[in-house]
């Protein structure tokens, strides 16, 4: 194909390396192209998403070569999300942003604005704006603009201690008033009107469930919310990871679930709500947790011995058929098909190979029903039913 290559940095084509191209470049290629996480053997890929002035410079010939980047573990593709318009938006854990529209990934980094490169989790308000949580606070984005948002916080680093980041925002969630929530990595939730900014940029947060799970050394909590939804009825569910249980908020009171009520365990890493109204909840997996859903009135558990691939489920995805989507940290792919016959109802995901899937920290459709998958070691794929493709890139 011929593609239209702009970037304000080198995009690298297999061998071939692009300096400062400003004008369409029209090039055949052959072979598998490659850059960032994404493969674009078929794509249009820009780094700023902006078209670029004609000029009639050509560019000078570069003989360098690199190989593709080999993903590490902690390269992840952590999150993804629908809009309001059919694209799709992929948050990752080193490399910012990519933005999939009419088959083009487009990449924003520091470099074009983005808050930060870390994107742990996205939302949507009722306006349009899409909404990153991040490592440093929220981002916001009005479709030409990213915006830095602080969040509440102590102000004091020493109290947060190792792996502890107040500014980390894990989850967001727009709920039907409007109101934006996020979860935070040992700050509680907070909640916030996105319509009524300030006149200097800032918001008017409330703040909840400081005061949960496990008390540290110097007597404080740092609930960590992992995850949230908002159920059928307008109750905000909420996981807590540092021992807090499950919360549920009415609109007036939170109700706190623990193993006390039925809980495997009160380290709870996801949570979704059904197309019949069960919560389900997925725990970390370190004590005898396992898969559970709550009816309204008690718990279920699905344990390993029923066929659950893995205790450990971070994340979880409903599709149109009805089964469920299960990802794990240490486990396989799974998927729970509550119509299937006889007892086996949990089944690994496989390729034609036969090859499962692990480390899967996130799952989603499209606006066409197709389901997308990723994680860690830069893992992203697509699967329509029938063809799972892979646009996961790896080196040698």
């Amino acid at each position: 194909m011929y593609p239209e290559v702009r970037s304000r940095s080198p995009i690298y084509l297999g061998k071939l390396i692009l300096h400062q191209v400003k004008h369409q470049l029209m090039l055949r290629i052959s072979c598998w192209i490659l850059t960032g996480l994404f493969p674009i053997s078929l794509l249009i890929f820009s780094c700023n998403g902006q078209a670029q002035s004609p000029s009639t410079t050509e560019p000078e010939p570069v003989s360098e070569t690199k190989i593709p980047k080999y993903y590490e573990l902690s390269d992840a593709v952590r999150c993804a999300f629908l809009d309001q318009d059919g694209i799709m938006w992929f948050g990752t854990n080193n490399e910012g942003l990519y933005r999939l529209e009419d088959s083009v990934f487009t990449q924003y980094t520091v470099e074009d604005g983005l808050c930060s490169n870390y994107i742990s989790c996205i939302e949507a308000d009722d306006r349009g704006d899409l909404w990153f949580g991040t490592d440093a606070g929220l981002c916001r984005y009005n479709g030409q603009t990213f915006t830095p948002v602080p969040i509440p916080w102590d102000g004091n680093e020493d109290l947060w201690g190792p792996g502890m980041n107040a500014n980390l925002v894990l989850c967001l969630l727009n709920d039907q008033k409007g109101l934006l929530w996020l979860g935070t990595w040992g700050n509680g939730v907070h909640r916030f009107d996105p319509r009524r900014e300030t006149d200097t940029g800032t918001y008017e947060f409330s703040s909840y469930l400081q005061d949960q799970g496990s008390l540290y050394e110097d007597s404080l909590h740092r609930n960590v919310i992992q995850s949230m939804l908002e159920d059928r009825e307008g109750n905000i569910w909420l996981t807590s990871m540092s021992h807090g249980g499950v919360s549920r908020y009415d609109g007036k009171t939170f109700t706190q679930f623990t193993m006390e009520d039925g809980l495997s365990d009160d380290m709870v890493f996801s949570c979704l709500e059904d197309h019949e109204g069960n919560i389900w909840l997925g725990m970390l997996g370190n004590r005898a947790g396992t898969l559970q859903k709550y009816d309204g009135r008690s718990f279920t558990e699905f344990r390993e011995v029923d066929g659950l691939c893995s205790r450990n489920i971070i994340n979880m995805f409903e599709d149109r058929t009805g089964k469920l989507w299960l990802g794990s940290g240490r486990g396989e792919l799974c998927i729970y098909n509550p119509n299937a016959a006889g007892e086996l109802k949990f089944s690994a995901f496989t390729n034609a190979d036969g090859k499962t899937f692990n480390k899967i920290r996130f799952i989603t459709e499209d606006a066409s029903g197709n389901i997308w998958f990723g994680g860690n070691y830069g893992q992203l794929y697509h699967y329509d039913g029938h063809t799972l493709n892979d646009f996961t890139q790896k080196g040698s």
